[in-house]
């Protein structure tokens, strides 16, 4: 089992999940994206602020040792509404 206080895992996690949120975030900008229905846009968004989420709440871990566990609204909660909504959408576009 991998150790991810000693290790390298949760800082890589951090990195790709910030990558990934910024690169949805700034590809919001392409004329492919302005081309997309709403709901895959709201997919799109939900996924960024998702990462953006997880990767904060990581960084709390690790600069302060305190429990990631959210009391508010779990923002990383919205990585996964995100996925949900883009392959509803997919699956939906894909047997009509």
């Amino acid at each position: 089992m991998l150790n991810i206080m000693n290790g390298w895992v949760l800082p890589f996690i951090i990195f790709v999940d910030l990558a990934t949120s910024l690169l949805i975030l700034f590809a919001a900008y392409s004329r492919r994206v302005h081309a997309l229905p709403v709901m895959c846009k709201i997919g799109l968004a939900s996924l960024a602020f998702g990462f953006f989420g997880e990767s904060s709440l990581n960084m709390k871990f690790i600069l302060t040792g305190a429990d990631i566990l959210s009391d508010s609204f779990p923002f990383w909660l919205l990585q996964d509404f995100g996925t949900l909504v883009v392959v509803i959408y997919y699956f939906k576009s894909q047997y009509r």
